[in-house]
């Protein structure tokens, strides 16, 4: 395994075996019994490896890694939801409520709807990059 992996392991079993013991001093403070012992033994677990031997985190950190792109999906996909229903779709109806966006009113006197641009030489470059 070269050094940049391995330090990748060790960085892993390091940070996330210190994240279960601060876990476990959290919960041993609020008065609990077994997740403290719990949380302290998968610390110990992920941080002993990472000192001795890195590499033997590999599956581990595969797997905590697929744990962690399935739990993003799920939540951005919440997330969203979320932002869509309670801030875009509300704004969206408040905003049509107030004037029309695309100014598609059919009850204007003038004789059509269409925005007249003013008539001048084309020039051919401005086709080039519309945006």
């Amino acid at each position: 395994m070269s050094g940049g992996a391995t330090a990748g392991l060790r960085r892993f079993g390091l940070l996330v075996g210190g994240a279960f013991l601060v876990l476990a001093a959290v919960s041993r403070w609020r008065g609990h019994t077994l997740p403290p012992a719990v949380l302290a033994a998968l610390g110990v677990a992920l941080m002993v490896p990472a000192l001795v031997a890195p590499g033997l985190l590999g599956p581990v950190e595969r797997v905590w890694m697929r744990g962690a792109t399935l739990l993003g999906e799920v939540n951005s996909r919440i997330l969203l939801t979320v932002l869509f229903y309670l801030v875009i779709a509300p704004v969206g109806f408040v905003l049509r409520r107030i004037r029309d966006p695309l100014d598609r009113s059919l009850r204007d006197a003038d004789k059509s709807n269409w925005i007249r641009r003013p008539s001048g030489p084309v020039d051919p470059m401005r086709y080039e990059r519309q945006f």
